[in-house]
């Protein structure tokens, strides 16, 4: 009765009529202010889910343009992350090829170039094939440049090992 108070009004005849007939039944179910409610409701959540999926619609070109940026800056945001990782890769091969110990060993080496040829060029002035002005004027530029390479070298060394007694970790 709390429920339905519409139902406390209605005699017992016409409640056991509406028990036995569908009809009566649904007719008296259809009256009921509940329901008309619920489909008033209805129809309002209808309305608003309508106009809710048309605002949608009118903002999906605008959804699909931020998309198209998003995937545009993500392609850029690729590209140029391979370029920073070559140009890594390529600062750290200078880095290495530019490190006091590579610099060491290729002084070294070319000190011992030059070594060699001073050594051939007197070889060739021994073995006459030379005269004394062009063997004077070689055999000191070679031996020169042999010299000032194994300066640099050890003052290279020098620095080197005054570096890592200064740097050295603990």
């Amino acid at each position: 009765p709390d429920a339905f108070p519409e139902l406390s009004e209605l005699s017992v005849s016409q409640l056991t009529d509406m028990n036995e007939q569908e009809e009566v039944l649904l007719e008296q179910f259809l009256t009921l202010p509940q329901l008309k409610q619920i489909i008033t409701d209805k129809d309002d959540l209808v309305k608003s889910i309508e106009e809710l999926a048309r605002k949608n619609l009118l903002l999906e070109p605008s959804l699909e343009a931020k998309r198209q940026t998003v995937l545009d800056k993500y392609e850029l945001l690729t590209q140029m992350k391979s370029t920073f990782e070559k140009k890594m890769q390529r600062q750290h091969e200078l880095s290495e090829s530019c490190s006091a110990s590579a610099l060491q060993a290729r002084l070294k080496v070319a000190a011992h170039e030059a070594e060699e040829e001073s050594d051939n060029i007197a070889e060739d002035f021994l073995e006459g094939k030379m005269e004394i002005d062009d063997f004077l004027s070689s055999f000191m530029e070679k031996r020169t440049i042999c010299h000032c390479r194994r300066a640099k070298e050890e003052k290279l060394q020098q620095a080197i090992a005054m570096h890592s007694q200064f740097h050295a970790p603990l």
